[in-house]
């Protein structure tokens, strides 16, 4: 039987995963009736970064329906959840590309392609390896907690691909919005707050063992997408 962390754990998980959908959702209905390109790319960005949380949602499922954890032998957890990771990296440097350098974004999307195809290479050949999973004492009463292992070919690729976006659409925006005025000023400062507080609270989440800050840390993921959302929207 879970025990309250493990609650905890489990129903902030299912909500970053539907209303991962549901914001997505939004943005693509709003990017439909404005037309806005960049919107319907953030929509989709934030669907996939709601999946991110597929593994402990699962899991969470899995407990309330046995009783017992997913088997989670060959890292199954950690593959549901970060099979997404390089889709959203990539669509979300290529909202900050368009915006910042589009006569030359693609110059940088096909070399950010090519390394997030050999993130999920060198991520399924060992799944075991690129996370430390955290032994469960008691099957059913935590769900399984892991971080990525920094140390491995696939960490050190997450590692650099989140420092991208932190520079690109992080400091990036927050460049373009003190060289700005009026509404633009307001949208990039916008965009880059949303950048910073998807890596800032991204990384937390692998750090933050599960308790009471999994709560701050999953509504500060969620709240990043709706802070870029205000800076693409018209």
């Amino acid at each position: 039987m879970l025990t309250f962390f493990g609650w905890i754990d489990g129903i902030t998980a299912s909500g970053v995963v539907i209303f991962g959908f549901i914001f997505g959702l939004f943005f693509l209905y709003k990017s439909r009736k404005t037309n806005a390109k960049i919107l319907t790319i953030l929509g989709i960005v934030n669907i996939l970064a709601g999946l991110m949380y597929l593994g402990v949602f699962t899991d969470f499922l899995v407990v309330l329906a046995t009783g017992s954890n997913l088997d989670n032998s060959y890292g199954l957890v950690g593959i549901l959840s970060y099979i997404w990771f390089a889709p959203v990296v990539i669509l979300a440097l290529y909202i900050g590309v368009e915006l910042l350098i589009p006569k030359r974004k693609w110059y940088l999307m096909v070399i950010i392609i090519v390394i997030c195809i050999l993130f999920e290479i060198l991520f399924f050949m060992d799944p075991m390896g690129t996370f430390n999973f955290v032994p469960l004492l008691i099957a059913g009463e935590l769900l399984i907690d892991y971080n990525v292992n920094m140390f491995t070919p696939a960490g050190i690729i997450m590692a650099l691909m989140l420092l991208l976006i932190l520079v690109i659409l992080g400091f990036g925006f927050l460049i373009k919005s003190f060289q700005s005025t009026g509404i633009l000023k307001k949208k990039f400062f916008y965009l880059s707050a949303g950048s910073i507080c998807f890596c800032i609270f991204g990384l937390l989440e692998g750090l933050t063992e599960p308790g009471f800050m999994v709560i701050f840390v999953r509504i500060g993921y969620l709240i990043s997408f709706w802070l870029m959302y205000y800076g693409l929207r018209d």
